[in-house]
């Protein structure tokens, strides 16, 4: 009994309460935007899970962060180059 009620009280702690995880790529990378600002810096790509390579080639206009519309085009590119773009759903 008393070992299911410390295990009662561990898991309503909130340091062991875990918020679930964004599932896929598309929701990591919204949620990588931890400023909100509609663009993603090389710190926010990386904490979304995606390669250093892939933001370097899809930044077009090399200002250190990557738009919607640049990654919309990246994808399109890559498609085109026969590569597999990272599922987004």
């Amino acid at each position: 009994m008393r070992l299911f009620l410390a295990l009662a009280l561990l898991a309503a702690t909130p340091a062991f309460a875990q918020a679930a995880a964004p599932a896929t790529p598309r929701e990591r990378l919204i949620a990588a935007d931890a400023n909100k600002d509609g663009k993603w810096s090389k710190e926010e790509w990386l904490a979304a899970g995606r390669r250093e390579m892939g933001f370097a080639m899809i930044d077009a206009d090399k200002d250190g962060f990557v738009t919607q519309p640049e990654l919309m085009e990246g994808m399109k590119r890559m498609q085109a180059m026969g590569m597999s773009p990272p599922p987004q759903d």
